[in-house]
């Protein structure tokens, strides 16, 4: 059985990892009979928003980003400070606006932004050792980021991003490919597979799609490389 490493960066769209995206991806896994293995961060949020009001919590409330992750995952989670690449064998990162507030300095430091160190480790490991990378809407940009300076004519979708999220991509040099709702951007030079960043309204069926299409491109990336689970 293969097995993914999926990071997480909190449980909640506007603050942390999207759940619905997190639940499409964790079924699709599934249905392709690979293993999930959860991570995350052993830190406090960036701020903690009220989803019912659309307002952030000004009342110094914390969350610890590991500990809401395991919402999603049912406890089943592990710290990404203790997870080397050879834990797993395609890597996916699901969006949500915590990716960037939560896995990166980007909320206040916004383009000259930089990765959180062992977001980052994990995806540049995994990239120099050949595995299949996944990312979902927000976490393009993370990644995009994340091998600046390591991919080589690197070949991502910016579709859908929000202006600040086109141009973070646009500054890493690497080539935007157009790619519509419910479809995937597929590298096979560099192993990488990119999805756009879903409107708000969406329905469940994209989003289901969206993942599906992920993980089987993934996964074919995978069989290619010869890879025996």
């Amino acid at each position: 059985m293969y097995r993914a490493g999926v990071i997480l960066s909190g449980c909640g769209k506007k603050d942390g990892t999207d759940i619905t995206e997190a639940v499409m991806l964790f079924l699709a896994l599934d249905r392709a009979g690979v293993e999930t293995v959860c991570m995350s961060i052993d830190k406090d949020q960036f701020e903690v928003v009220n989803h019912l009001e659309d307002s952030t919590q000004m009342s110094g409330q914390k969350r610890n980003m590991l500990i809401e992750s395991a919402r999603l995952a049912r406890g089943g989670i592990v710290d990404l400070d203790g997870v080397e690449n050879v834990d797993f064998d395609i890597l996916i990162i699901p969006g949500g606006k915590g990716v960037l507030k939560n896995l990166s300095t980007f909320m206040s430091e916004e383009l000259e932004f930089r990765v959180n160190s062992s977001v980052q480790r994990i995806i540049a490991d995994s990239n120099r050792s050949g595995k299949p990378i996944g990312a979902m809407c927000g976490a393009v940009v993370l990644l995009a980021k994340s091998l600046e300076n390591i991919a080589n004519n690197l070949k991502i979708t910016a579709t859908g991003q929000p202006e600040e999220g086109r141009i973070a991509i646009e500054r890493t040099g690497f080539n935007h490919r157009d790619c519509q709702e419910g479809e995937v951007c597929t590298d096979e030079e560099n192993m990488i597979v990119t999805s756009p960043a879903l409107s708000p309204d969406v329905d469940l069926e994209v989003v289901r799609t969206t993942a599906e299409s992920m993980v089987q491109a993934l996964l074919t990336l995978l069989r290619k490389k010869g890879a025996a689970p």
